[in-house]
């Protein structure tokens, strides 16, 4: 199979441009989840979109990210897949963390400030982990990951090699044979997720942000990776899917509000029923999440596999979209933070500004040019529409 997949291609540059949308929310929660800035202006509206994306969001982007890997390995061979991953996921890592880190940092200062006193300042003293300010990935924790599992990868294709021929075929068998959405990897996975997730408040797992890789985020992201990994092995699952995308959209959805329910009724520790809230949390976040993975992917393999300019130029956006979004979103959240107006609008204002900036600056400093070449492979010299 030597077609490009555009529509996986595209749902995975969804996946990392809702960075945008979520981060924006974020700043305007009612829940007290801050990671640069928390605005006085809040809404359950924002809670609600928050959890909305954050369930299904890095699940499909792992997801794809190993099948992706499993495509560069087949088609190119190990060495040049870990090239490949060098350049796109190393480099990029290495060169844009520092300035990054510097930016991102001042701000978190300015915002801290703001947050204390409701005026722009600049006064360390505010910052309540001093630790944040050096052992931070920022938004680039997801590289950082993506980096450790190609690093298993390897080592797990070193060990491949010297297990006995018939475990080999066994497990080689086993991966051609088992559709993903059969209950043999479905089932396993989804109660994997709700055992990881069920060590957090909220039932399931986030980022982490730390250079200290954080085992069960490590494990529950390589969940998903490794579920891309099998799809790459089982491409005929693609037409499946995509036939069956409406279905498992919607009992992801169904999944969702009943977590959502007994997030909401669990209470604290301590009340009577916490424990049996919490359970019914982290298995519906669980299967939730298995199935909005399964949805997404046969969604986006029915109806966008075809080649467009624009979608195209979207793709190739996105990578710059997400390393660089964290900078004008914060920086526009600021800026609005005496502006008494409801969250929702705040909300608007920053998206729609984080998203234009974005997209600005990759068509005039970045698509054309060495950063461009960095992230994408290549350097374009033409407008989505022309022909090349």
């Amino acid at each position: 199979m030597k077609a490009r997949l555009h529509g996986l291609d595209f749902l995975r540059a969804i996946m990392m441009s809702l960075g945008v949308v979520l981060h924006s929310a974020q700043l305007y929660l009612t829940l007290p989840i801050v990671d640069y800035y928390w605005d006085s202006a809040r809404s359950f509206s924002m809670d609600a979109l928050l959890i909305f994306i954050n369930t299904f969001r890095m699940p499909v982007f792992y997801l794809l990210s190993g099948f992706f890997t499993a495509l560069l390995l087949a088609r190119h061979g190990e060495r040049a897949m870990l090239n490949n991953r060098y350049r796109r996921l190393v480099v990029p890592f290495l060169l844009y963390l520092p300035p990054l880190a510097l930016v991102m940092t001042i701000l978190k200062v300015v915002a801290r400030h703001v947050m204390a006193t409701g005026e722009i300042g600049f006064d360390p003293g505010w910052m309540e982990y001093p630790r944040g300010i050096w052992d931070n990935t920022h938004n680039l924790w997801f590289l950082y990951y993506l980096i450790l599992y190609v690093g298993t990868l390897w080592l797990l294709v070193r060990l491949w090699a010297y297990l006995p021929d018939s475990a080999r075929t066994r497990l080689g068998d086993w991966a051609r044979n088992t559709p993903v959405y059969s209950a043999w990897i479905f089932l396993p996975l989804c109660l994997s997720l709700a055992a990881l997730g069920s060590i957090s408040y909220a039932g399931r797992l986030a980022g982490s942000l730390s250079f200290v890789p954080y085992i069960p985020t490590y494990l529950y992201f390589a969940l998903c990776f490794s579920v891309g990994w099998l799809l790459y092995q089982r491409l005929g699952d693609l037409d499946v899917l995509a036939l069956r995308w409406g279905r498992h959209m919607l009992l992801a959805t169904l999944a969702l509000g009943l977590g959502v329910a007994a997030f909401f009724s669990k209470g604290t520790p301590g009340h009577p029923n916490y424990a049996a809230l919490h359970a019914l949390l982290s298995v519906a976040t669980g299967f939730s999440m298995g199935f909005y993975m399964l949805g997404f992917v046969g969604l986006f393999s029915r109806y966008f596999q075809d080649n467009n300019p624009w979608i195209r130029y979207f793709s190739d956006s996105a990578y710059w979209v997400f390393i660089f979004h964290s900078v004008p979103l914060v920086i526009l959240g600021l800026a609005l933070h005496a502006w008494e107006v409801p969250a929702e609008l705040k909300f608007l204002v920053v998206c729609a500004g984080t998203s234009v900036t974005c997209l600005v600056t990759y068509q005039l400093f970045v698509r054309n040019g060495r950063i461009g070449e960095v992230l994408n492979g290549r350097r374009y010299r033409s407008v989505p529409w022309s022909s090349n």
